[in-house]
């Protein structure tokens, strides 16, 4: 249960940081007009900001919401290597360099270890109810 009351807000500080980094990195890295198009398209993950809040505040509540964060972040992290891998930025040819490539790889990263912590909680969420439902 400890481990609970630190991953909670960690995910949701991961998430909301990760959300102005993205918009931040939309507008000024992309030129000119063309960054409102990529903001529509990322703008679906304030949704998982939102999910990370209602679960801190009360997961007994909203404890629903946490198979669809995790199935949020592992299609994330899917479609994140598969355009990596399909627009060629992580061979070993063009290697490393690139401010998006750089940013890509800390959302890759942050990502993995927020379904990390998503899974944590999951479980301990769900030994929770299987030991009250056994009391009852």
């Amino acid at each position: 249960m400890g481990i609970d009351r630190f991953l909670k807000p960690v995910l949701f500080i991961y998430e909301s940081v990760r959300i102005i980094i993205l918009t931040i990195s939309l507008t000024f890295i992309l030129p000119g007009n063309s960054a409102i198009p990529w903001l529509a398209f990322a703008s679906p993950g304030a949704l998982f900001t939102l999910m990370t809040i209602f679960i801190w505040i009360n997961i007994s509540r909203y404890y629903v919401y946490l198979p669809l964060y995790i199935a949020g972040k592992c299609i994330g992290i899917f479609i994140l290597l598969g355009f990596s891998i399909i627009s060629r930025r992580f061979t070993i040819i063009n290697g490393y360099s690139g401010d998006l490539v750089i940013a890509e790889l800390i959302f890759l990263c942050g990502d993995l270890l927020a379904l990390a912590g998503a899974f944590l909680i999951y479980r301990n969420v769900y030994e929770l109810q299987d030991t009250e439902t056994e009391d009852e």
